[in-house]
């Protein structure tokens, strides 16, 4: 793919004009057609002054993460029940690789956004300090290097530094969110996590995962006794394997005690994953029970489809278990879980949005722009701390071959207490389906889509 350099670009920039949002008597249920129509600047409809917010992105393109999160705060975010006008205003933008196929520049423009050169200025709005009310990072996609292990190196320590220095400068601290892991280096993570604690900077990461749709609607009481648990995915642990443990973790956190950190993990492939559910450390009731769940699984033989399986052991500090796997062929992209709860066996199918609305990704949207509004995250930033280690650890034990001892995992949080936006139906539903994109955007819809 080929980059503009950032002096060529940044020519096109955008020059600031009223920004779009959705007219109110477009937000209905009942009414499925709608279309963007401009506002006063920084006002919702409702007169409310809104939060400025830096929208920091590694690549901005159709279908990126940058697109289905950061396009549904410019022009309205597609629920189940309705259209949900943004309640935050992107103000300023940066993006890292602008490739052929980028969107992002016309997206600013059309929104009157301008897209700054260096991240610094989309964070100071091209000032000498700290001059938004919050930061949104999509450190996902784009053209990165991998490291020995096979983990894409995205450099999401580098970037998230770099705005905790404006936030360092400036002695006043503004909440911040970054996509998916926090990085793909346990010591990264750590860094990333005790610096926003010293600067008191309020955080909030992770995946899609744990904000969609599950059906039959499952969500463990705090305090529920839970003895073991999987969650079902497919593809790489590198690239799926974060948020396969982000759906474990989501549940398991809830558990009596709230959660207690992780001692130990194994990560296996191909014959070993086998070996570990005949013989009892990965439960196959509980592996079945997932998949079951998933309502476009293959039939036949999960052993026969799957041609290379791939495990993560999880062994909690207060003696739960844990497993992840990724089935490619027999889950057929779906997401399950299940779990060992009072005695009892549950699951459920945790289903994503397949039409061009990506509307997964709404409910992660609006959990992002409650807490770019409140300041208070949704969920726990310690979850995402647990999972960027328990995936990192499991990639490092399969190339290792031994299970990893992990003390310095000793993460310990309580999931009460956070207020988490989710839909309330089992699957996709109303507005959620579409129609998407709005009028005006239909350059975005993905080739997959197009006739």
């Amino acid at each position: 793919m080929h980059f503009n350099h950032r002096r060529n670009f940044i020519k096109k920039s955008a020059i600031v004009s009223a920004g779009l949002t959705i007219a109110p008597e477009l937000l209905s249920a009942e009414n499925r057609s709608y279309t963007s129509l401009p506002q006063t600047k920084g006002k919702s409809s409702g007169g409310r002054t809104m939060k400025n917010i830096a929208f920091i992105a590694n690549i901005y393109r159709n279908s990126a993460h940058a697109d289905v999160i950061g396009t549904k705060l410019f022009v309205g975010i597609p629920a189940d029940e309705r259209m949900v006008e943004p309640k935050v205003k992107i103000a300023s933008m940066w993006i890292d690789q602008i490739g052929d196929n980028d969107t992002g520049i016309r997206i600013g423009e059309m929104n009157g956004i301008k897209i700054y050169p260096t991240l610094e200025e989309a964070l100071c709005l091209g000032g000498d300090d700290l001059a938004v009310d919050g930061v949104i990072f999509i450190g996902e996609h784009g053209e990165y290097k991998y490291n020995r292990l096979g983990q894409k190196m995205y450099p999401r320590m580098n970037y998230v530094e770099r705005i905790f220095r404006e936030i360092d400068a400036s002695g006043r601290s503004v909440p911040v969110f970054s996509d998916k892991a926090l990085s793909y280096s346990w010591l990264d993570s750590k860094w990333i996590y005790d610096r926003s604690k010293e600067l008191n900077v309020p955080m909030m990461a992770g995946s899609s995962l744990p904000y969609c749709w599950r059906d039959p609607a499952l969500e463990h009481p705090i305090g529920s006794r839970i003895t073991e648990a999987v969650a079902i995915g497919y593809a790489s642990l590198d690239a799926y394997g974060f948020h396969v443990t982000e759906i474990l973790q989501c549940m398991v956190e809830r558990r009596k005690g709230g959660e207690t950190g992780v001692t130990s993990v194994h990560g296996l492939k191909g014959e070993a994953v086998w070996t570990a559910i005949d013989s009892g450390r990965i439960s196959q009731k509980l592996v079945e029970a997932a998949c079951d769940k998933i309502r476009g699984k293959a039939t036949g033989s999960m052993r026969e489809l799957v041609k290379m399986p791939y495990a993560v052991q999880v062994n909690y500090s207060d003696g739960t278990k844990g497993a992840i796997l990724m089935l490619d062929e027999y889950v057929n992209q779906g997401w399950g879980y299940a779990a060992d709860v009072e005695g009892e066996t549950v699951a459920t199918e945790f289903v994503l949005d397949h039409s061009m609305s990506y509307s997964h990704f709404s409910y992660l949207a609006l959990n992002i722009q409650e807490f770019m509004d409140s300041g208070k995250p949704t969920a726990p930033i310690e979850r995402n701390l647990l999972t960027s280690g328990i995936i990192d650890m499991g990639i490092r034990s399969l190339d290792e071959r031994r299970e990893k001892q992990t003390p310095f995992l000793n993460i310990k949080y309580s999931a009460e207490g956070f207020d988490t936006i989710r839909p309330t139906s089992p699957r996709p539903t109303g507005q959620s389906i579409g129609p998407w994109p709005p009028k005006g955007y239909e350059f975005i819809i993905p080739d997959k889509f197009k006739k």
